[in-house]
């Protein structure tokens, strides 16, 4: 999908902006009743001057973008079915739930949150949420690991041994 993207709106760099944040943020994009389209948060409208501002892009680059994706069969279906994740990330240490954070020396390798889980898991400590950067979204992906109960220090060092882990960071 990222090439697809790529491809057909390089020319057009504050659309491409927002569909970025459209991605990031899992918004949808869908006919209404009336068959305008629009910006949703799961069921919940938002309006396309917000994001437009939030972006500090003309609010009509988000309409073009819009009804660019409803016309699209494929961008059409890929927006239709995104949703919106909670991310505990920075409130799990609030809740006495643990927080580590991964930076991976290539964030593409396969088998790094597998080999983090393991450690984990092999603690008894059970993972409530996994939230990974997508590195066509962010400039320094990360993965971040919330779990029922904090992260032992003494578990560093094992975490850093995982294959393509760079380092560990506990929040």
């Amino acid at each position: 999908m990222w090439d697809y993207i790529r491809e057909k709106f390089r020319k057009y760099p504050s659309q491409t902006k927002v569909l970025r944040k459209l991605i990031s943020l899992g918004l949808s994009v869908k006919k209404d009743h009336e068959g305008t389209p629009k910006i949703y948060c799961d069921d919940v409208e938002v309006k396309a001057s917000s994001l437009a501002m939030s972006l500090g892009v003309d609010r009509r680059a988000v309409l073009d973008i819009l009804s660019k994706i409803v016309e699209d069969s494929e961008l059409a279906k890929f927006f239709l079915d995104l949703k919106p994740s909670p991310d505990f990330r920075k409130v799990s240490t609030k809740l006495g739930m643990g927080v580590i954070q991964i930076v991976a020396t290539k964030a593409t390798q396969p088998g790094i949150v597998s080999g983090v889980s393991q450690i984990i898991a092999r603690e008894g400590i059970s993972i409530r949420q996994v939230m990974v950067d997508d590195p066509e979204l962010v400039d320094d992906p990360r993965a971040t690991i919330v779990t029922d109960s904090p992260i032992p220090g003494r578990l560093l060092s094992d975490l850093k041994m995982v294959d393509g882990v760079e380092a560990v960071v506990i929040l």
